[in-house]
């Protein structure tokens, strides 16, 4: 029986370092895959963002020169109104711009836990979702004031200012609804993640 029961410990001993030399590595290499992945995945969501807010920060530039232009060549009030709207709206749009590119490079330098890097995607979805809803906002505001200019004193005015906003607003749609759909292409590959296992900042 003592000898039985030592045989038994034995091989359980040795089935258990087996399964630790097999096991175990084949679980590392998933973790390392699954950590890999993620981070790919990240580094294309901030590649994305880094190159929208060049082409929001173009955007911007181009509406503050051709604005500021436009408002001191042109000679009716309607056309000087719209520059000048323009000029303003290009301004906010580069300092967006500027502070996204920014945040862009410092993200691209973070070491991040995987549930940070989703954390980050989603609600980076959720932004430009939102964005594109206020800037369906823009572009009825704009049509309200082009529509109603005429009640309103200077007319010429109101209908440059609403012109002006209504265009900006459907860049700003077209902008966000781009980069929406851009980082929603990439959401299977997400979440497909989510079916294995990936190292975290505590396990």
């Amino acid at each position: 029986c003592v000898y039985l029961s030592n045989t038994i410990n034995m091989r359980f001993a040795i089935f258990t370092l087996l399964f630790s030399l097999i096991i175990v590595p084949a679980k590392a290499q998933r973790f390392v895959a699954d950590d890999a992945a993620f981070t790919k995945l990240n580094t294309l969501r901030i590649k994305a963002n880094h190159t929208g807010m060049k082409i929001l920060g173009a955007w911007g530039a181009a509406n503050i020169v051709g604005g500021v232009t436009g408002a001191l060549v042109a000679t009716d009030k309607e056309w000087q109104s719209f520059h000048t709207m323009n000029a303003l709206w290009g301004a906010v749009n580069l300092g967006i711009a500027g502070m996204g590119y920014l945040g862009a490079r410092k993200e691209a330098k973070e070491s991040m836990a995987c549930g940070t890097m989703l954390n980050r995607y989603e609600s980076g979805k959720r932004m430009f979702l939102l964005n594109a809803g206020l800037d369906v906002v823009y572009i009825t505001s704009g049509a309200a004031l082009v529509g109603y200019a005429d009640d309103m004193n200077n007319p010429a005015e109101w209908r440059g200012f609403g012109k002006s906003i209504m265009m900006q607003g459907v860049f700003l749609f077209i902008f966000d609804g781009t980069m929406f759909a851009l980082h929603q292409h990439q959401n299977k590959n997400w979440y497909k993640l989510l079916d294995g296992i990936c190292v975290t900042g505590n396990g």
